[in-house]
């Protein structure tokens, strides 16, 4: 054995440095006063930066206003009760719980569509998503109006639509305008990132 203590090529035995080892996968051997192997100019591989896809600005702009919208029209007032004495009551989305909980769901999933947009990503499937949830933000925006303007007067109070439900509505129609600026094809199978 070549490298045991006093064998052939071991440095006591006077012979010199020990062998090399043969390095794996075939590759060769240098030994001393050999040239070094040297790879042809041409075989180094390149890194090409990764492009990224552009992101449509304008639609990721307008989804994102409607997402904003949505969501924050949830904590503004959707009702106004006034007195006839001049007190005003301003009932916010929160206190219509349900509906309130379903645009804040819904506006969140429209914020993941958007951040797609952001990143470039086209298609139908997204295009679904935005005006599947800008349709609901506004159906459920018109249903809590209609709600409102049906109530007639009670006990000296006037009802009235607050700033918050146009503001939720708002949104809705921003998604669904996002959905249709949006550059990417509109069939299935044809989703891209460019």
């Amino acid at each position: 054995m070549a490298d045991q203590v006093g064998g052939y090529g071991s440095s006591e035995s006077g012979a010199g440095p020990p062998l090399p080892h043969t390095p794996p996968m075939g590759i060769r051997a240098i030994h001393p006063g050999d040239e070094p192997p040297v790879a042809p100019p041409d075989s180094t591989p390149r890194h090409r930066p990764r492009e990224r896809p552009t992101p449509n600005w304008l639609a990721a702009l307008t989804s994102s206003g409607g997402v904003v919208a949505a969501i924050i029209g949830t904590f503004l007032p959707w009702q106004l009760e006034t007195h006839e004495s001049g007190f005003v009551t301003h009932l916010i989305g929160w206190d219509q719980a349900v509906t309130a909980v379903l645009i804040l769901v819904v506006g969140l999933v429209a914020a993941g569509a958007t951040g797609a947009l952001w990143t470039g990503l086209r298609g139908l499937v997204l295009k679904m998503v935005l005006s599947f949830t800008g349709l609901v933000v506004m159906a459920a925006a018109g249903l809590e109006i209609a709600d409102v303007l049906s109530l007639d007067p009670f006990d000296g109070y006037t009802y009235s639509v607050g700033f918050g439900l146009p503001v939720v509505a708002a949104g809705g129609v921003l998604l669904v305008l996002a959905a249709f600026l949006d550059r990417g094809p509109w069939a299935f199978g044809a989703d891209t990132s460019t």
